[in-house]
């Protein structure tokens, strides 16, 4: 089995567990202990979070975290753009994991990627500089995610996308499983978890019966 890749930062160690980069993006605001975590908050997060997802390549990520502190105003530009981007992707995957049917949350997310992908600023040669923009440069890794959102959402391929059933997890996953639905995101983590909530309920259960 391939290693399992996972970020490794401030915050802690975040193990992409969903089997694509764009869910992975959209679990980079996770819930840990009770509170809801931000994995990329800021731009510099956000390029170290692409190297593991494998959107970007070490020397895209040097090159980046080298010139994001010369050039502030469009390092937070972009990283503005990444959260709205999972946003509107998270509230697509949140009306997709319970309705099929294209509704707005669809259209908002099309719009977007249009908007994002439209002047083909996806390769690495337009990091550099050289005759590019030298702003947009620093949208490389937001626009190598709409590029996998794109790939994932709007490419005719029946896929099936999961949700976290741990409380309060509700991380997305493709579920490839052929006979029971994927119900966690990890059997180790919150499939553990919630068996044992179930184990303690069911003694609490019979200790009130005395069953």
């Amino acid at each position: 089995m391939p290693a399992l890749r996972a970020y490794f930062s401030d915050l802690g160690r975040m193990r992409m567990l969903a089997g694509d980069p764009a869910l992975d993006f959209a679990n980079t605001l996770h819930w840990r202990g009770g509170s809801q975590v931000d994995f990329i908050p800021s731009y510099s997060a956000l390029v170290e979070w692409s190297l593991p997802a494998g959107l970007l390549t070490e020397e895209e990520v040097g090159l980046l975290q080298g010139q994001a502190p010369d050039n502030p105003d469009d390092a937070a530009s972009a990283h503005r753009a990444a959260l709205y981007l999972r946003r509107i992707w998270r509230d697509r995957l949140e009306h997709r994991v319970s309705s099929p049917r294209m509704d707005e949350t669809m259209q908002a997310l099309r719009t977007l990627l249009a908007e994002m992908l439209g002047d083909g600023g996806l390769h690495s040669e337009k990091v550099p500089g050289g005759n590019s923009d030298p702003g947009s440069r620093f949208m490389l890794p937001v626009r190598r995610v709409a590029l996998a959102i794109a790939s994932l959402e709007l490419i005719p391929i029946e896929r099936r996308i999961g949700r976290c059933e741990g409380d309060p997890c509700g991380g997305f996953f493709l579920d490839s499983s052929r006979s029971k639905p994927r119900r966690w995101c990890s059997m180790d983590t919150c499939g553990n978890r919630a068996k044992v909530r179930e184990y303690r309920g069911r003694i609490r259960a019979e200790e009130v019966t005395g069953d």
